[in-house]
């Protein structure tokens, strides 16, 4: 009896541990660099830092702290460090302007990058499926409107590392030579990807490929008219291509805000022809 017992007991235990439900998390970012711990106390060890403005998936645990998770694992820092919503970036980086003039440094890599929701050609945990998180949003607001309107929209590609885009552009350089890659791929550290603002869109027309075609399809068309109203402007657009330096990239769309991107749209200005202007 007394094996039996001991049986059921066990049983019952572990049976409520797996079955129990994972507590709800809310989508937050840091605001302040944050002290991760393996208990709810201080004077435990700090287990992992992360930068302010890092996005985060944390619920609270009491008044004081906070459970933040990481992947399988969870930590506890003081709910004060942890702000509901997403983190929002400052106008300095929001508007950098990266060109072939001005480039980023080759470890240079936002802090805020997550990965995208909307439908994407590269499997999600691809580098090229993450943007910085305002960006992101505002892409998501983008393609769910643009899908009511019966225009289905995917990202092809957004973030691309310094490593990536070398690779990039030495391949281009050795298949069609220096003059075609100087038009329409960035020197490694003058991308745009590298900001994670950035995302070239495609659609199920275009076969999942870039072209400028696709200004001529009812989701590009779409997308042109209406990309100002989340953020985005058209980086490389017709007729502007003596100033941006590249050739039309109709699929090319790059955050940077409902009103500066209204202002270009308006004006039909460049980004370099606004940041003269700024």
């Amino acid at each position: 009896m007394k094996l039996i017992a001991t049986f059921l007991i066990v049983f019952l235990i572990f049976s409520t541990h797996v079955t129990a439900a994972a507590p709800a998390t809310t989508a937050g970012y840091t605001v302040q660099s944050t002290k991760l711990y393996g208990r709810a106390m201080q004077t435990s060890p700090v287990l992992k830092t992360l930068a302010s403005n890092t996005p985060v998936r944390y619920a609270v645990y009491n008044r004081s702290w906070s459970n933040v998770y990481i992947g399988n694992t969870h930590y506890f820092t003081p709910s004060a460090n942890i702000k509901a919503g997403i983190p929002k970036l400052s106008s300095t980086e929001r508007l950098r302007l990266v060109n072939k003039q001005h480039g980023l440094t080759s470890t240079y890599r936002s802090t805020q990058l997550v990965t995208l929701t909307i439908p994407t050609v590269h499997a999600k945990g691809s580098e090229r499926t993450l943007m910085v998180a305002e960006a992101a949003h505002a892409l998501a607001r983008l393609y769910y409107d643009g899908r009511k309107q019966g225009h289905t929209l995917y990202a092809l590609s957004a973030y691309r590392s310094y490593t990536t885009q070398k690779s990039l552009y030495n391949y281009w350089v050795s298949a069609r030579g220096t003059a075609y890659a100087s038009m329409y791929v960035a020197r490694p550290g003058h991308s745009e990807h590298q900001t994670g603002l950035a995302v070239d869109m495609t659609s199920q027309r275009m076969q999942m490929g870039l072209a400028a075609s696709f200004d001529q399809t009812p989701e590009g068309r779409w997308m042109l008219a209406n990309a100002h109203r989340y953020g985005f402007i058209i980086r490389y657009p017709k007729g502007k291509e003596k100033i941006t330096g590249y050739n039309y990239e109709p699929w090319h769309l790059r955050y940077v805000g409902v009103n500066e991107a209204t202002t270009m749209k308006q004006n039909n200005w460049t980004f370099e022809e606004w940041w003269t202007r700024r």
